[in-house]
């Protein structure tokens, strides 16, 4: 099973270290490569709810990646995730995380989407966020030259 916990100070060693590993940096980079520069990025009092993504058992707690949602200018929730501990990738573990952090935004907010932005190039992600229900509708280029492969959920209003 699986939990979100609410990204606290003293998660930022954690996500330092996981920042720090080849199969994040090469998709998310966004320079936090020193505990000062990750508390200022990830300590913000902004718009974006932060959180790790916790493995449960009826022991133990393991910390296993992060999660963020925003809200955009149009009234859509952007997500960001990735898996810090590489034993847990190509186990369909992200798929099913992302399932529920959908639901839980869900639940919370009823947005009329969900979208996220992945690099074409990462196949592996694409293909997750596929698997859970997200389409691709546009390709846009932001504003350092790369790619993003823009995914929406849609969600469906529900009848009374």
């Amino acid at each position: 099973m699986f939990k979100f916990k609410p990204l606290a100070a003293d998660d930022f060693p954690l996500l330092l270290r996981w920042l720090s590993k080849e199969h994040v940096k090469e998709w998310w980079n966004d320079g936090d490569d020193t505990l000062e520069k990750v508390a200022l990025h990830y300590g913000e009092d902004d718009d974006t709810a932060r959180f790790i993504l916790l493995e449960t058992d009826q022991e133990k707690e393991k910390p296993i990646g992060y999660f963020q949602y925003y809200f955009d200018e149009i009234g859509s929730i952007g997500i960001d995730q990735f898996i810090g501990e590489e034993d847990y990738l190509n186990r369909g573990v992200g798929e099913r995380a992302i399932k529920m952090f959908v639901e839980m935004i869900t639940r919370q907010y009823r947005p009329a989407r969900i979208i996220l932005d992945p690099s074409p190039e990462n196949k592996r992600a694409v293909r997750c966020y596929e698997k859970v229900g997200f389409k691709h509708y546009q390709t846009r280029q932001n504003g350092d030259g790369s790619l993003a492969y823009m995914m929406q959920f849609e969600i469906l209003p529900t009848k009374n």
